[in-house]
């Protein structure tokens, strides 16, 4: 008896979907193309974000001088950073100016390292 119902479950074709046409079938078209495998159209890299240029001064101008003494010493942290930032000069000007800065008293250092020095502006009491 489980021998028969083995067979005739083995003489039984595959039910067909209706829903699927074998005519729309998205793998069997790609094969008629011949374009599967390394054929098919390759994926393009995109060129990343690209970084607008900085165009920091190199020599210092009446106006960034001026600049420099009227707003850098009323910075909380001041640093070659935030000076590069704000007044556009380049990293070697901004550590020019912090020594300026730092010898005629505008500025006190708060941490002086070689890699990174922090300062902060001179209060009252402290200049």
């Amino acid at each position: 008896r489980n021998e028969a119902a083995k067979s005739s479950a083995r003489a039984m074709p595959p039910k067909k979907d209706a829903k699927k046409d074998p005519k729309k079938d998205p793998k069997k078209a790609a094969k008629k193309d011949g374009k599967s495998g390394g054929k098919a159209k390759k994926k393009k890299w995109s060129k990343g974000k690209v970084r607008e240029k900085l165009h920091n001064a190199v020599m210092w101008e009446k106006t960034t001088k001026d600049k420099l003494y009227a707003e850098v010493p009323k910075y909380k942290v001041i640093t070659v950073a935030v000076i590069s930032d704000r007044l556009k000069v380049n990293g070697s000007m901004a550590r020019q100016a912090l020594k300026v800065l730092k010898e005629e008293g505008l500025i006190k250092p708060v941490d002086v390292s070689t890699s990174c020095s922090i300062f902060t502006r001179a209060t009252a009491d402290t200049a």
